[in-house]
């Protein structure tokens, strides 16, 4: 579709040229060197879009590919980092709250204060988490887009068994050039 609109729009520029360019005249004027311009404006961006064109597949399609990001997240050696210092805090944590309990049970917290630092002490947790699965999916995506970028994708999909029938060599799968890369 988009081909054939690519050359209904330089047969006019064609015909338009042919019409106005050169040294034609209209009713005894000359054609003016704005009209020349707009022509010449024209058949570059025609130029270009050929050009977009021949880089696409030879089946002119989308270029797609996909990744296993479940697979990526865990061979990823900043994500076993990143459960270290979770785990690490976490144990902190527990230490903090076996602390609170015992005050609570000895009487020198109220139980309104008990369910304070309690949910503190979740909420500290679940943003330390939330930053540390943030991070590394940042990392992830900035991979993607580079890989996408540098290889002409138009669409980068999570799992390929997501997709229901694809003709053989549609899809590629980038997991392990991901991974390669952030793992450098």
């Amino acid at each position: 579709m988009k081909q054939t609109w690519i050359w209904a729009v330089l047969v006019a520029v064609a015909l338009a040229a042919g019409f106005f360019g050169g040294q034609m005249t209209r009713g005894g004027e000359a054609v003016s060197e704005e009209l020349q311009t707009r022509v010449a404006k024209l058949e570059e961006k025609i130029s270009s879009l050929e050009k977009q064109l021949t880089a696409r597949p030879a089946a002119g399609g989308l270029k797609i590919a996909y990744i296993h990001a479940e697979k990526v997240f865990q061979d990823y050696r900043k994500t076993t980092e990143a459960v270290q210092k979770f785990r690490a805090e976490a144990e902190r944590r527990q230490q903090e709250f076996r602390g609170i309990q015992d005050r609570f049970r000895k009487g020198l917290l109220s139980e309104d204060e008990f369910q304070r630092e309690s949910a503190r002490i979740q909420q500290e947790m679940q943003r330390l988490d939330l930053e540390l699965t943030t991070q590394i999916q940042g990392e992830m995506l900035k991979v993607i887009e580079r890989i996408a970028a540098e290889r002409n994708f138009d669409w980068v999909t999570q799992r390929k068994d997501v997709v229901l029938y694809a003709k053989p060599g549609v899809l590629e799968d980038i997991t392990y050039d991901v991974l390669k890369i952030l793992n450098e």
